[in-house]
């Protein structure tokens, strides 16, 4: 039996939700496939650069007054959960 029969097969035993959520699952396969990640250096740099660039748009740090400080805080050791302090 091909893989595709068998696939047809096991599949028309679950009921039309789950179906759908295989369709989906399929869908998300062939679209990850798809996405390439860039192939060059240069590419990359790009794609960096316009991500600085929506940050900067957006505005994203302007609540930050004092950029030590707001480092000093996100880099802050925190107790780790089920671990002795």
């Amino acid at each position: 039996m091909a893989l595709i029969e068998q696939i047809e097969k096991q599949l028309t035993m679950l009921p039309l939700e789950k179906q759908n959520e295989v369709l989906d699952f399929i869908l998300f396969l062939r679209q990850r496939l798809q996405a390439t990640p860039a192939s060059t250096e240069e590419e990359r740099g790009k794609r960096i650069k316009a991500a600085f660039r929506t940050l900067s748009e957006l505005n994203t740090f302007a609540d930050v007054t004092d950029p030590v400080a707001w480092q000093k805080q996100i880099r802050q050791d925190r107790q780790l959960p089920g671990r002795p302090g």
